[in-house]
């Protein structure tokens, strides 16, 4: 907590604005990019990119872990590997959950992981 808490402000409640966590999100290592290109996602592909993105492994994606995938997804297909603008990450947003957020649980759980990968040309 230490180390971001030094790059981004954090609000009285413990949280990150939506602009600072596009920071943290600005990593290197695109862990999406093990998977672009294949044809075929098997179950443990499914299980690997569920559980990377399940930081604080409640067995299912909350707001900021969906939109670290999308974005990741994203810098990929959109923007060449530079920072996805804010407004496209939050329309995506959006859009992926309802089309993917089936019991309307305002997270992404496992076996809605399959669905919002469909989402996204990953190929």
């Amino acid at each position: 907590k230490q180390w971001y808490q030094r790059r981004v402000a954090i609000t009285a409640g413990g949280k990150i604005e939506l602009e600072e966590l596009t920071q943290l999100m600005n990593v290197e290592n695109n862990f999406m990019k093990n998977f672009f290109g294949r044809q075929l996602l098997h179950r443990k592909d499914f299980d690997r990119i569920f559980s990377h993105y399940d930081t604080d492994g409640q067995e299912c994606l909350e707001k900021s872990e969906v939109m670290a995938l999308i974005n990741d997804i994203l810098k990929h297909l959109e923007t060449s590997g530079k920072n996805v603008p804010i407004p496209l990450l939050q329309k995506t947003y959006a859009q992926v959950m309802k089309i993917c957020d089936v019991n309307n649980s305002d997270t992404i759980q496992k076996r809605e992981l399959a669905l919002l990968l469909s989402c996204f040309n990953l190929q």
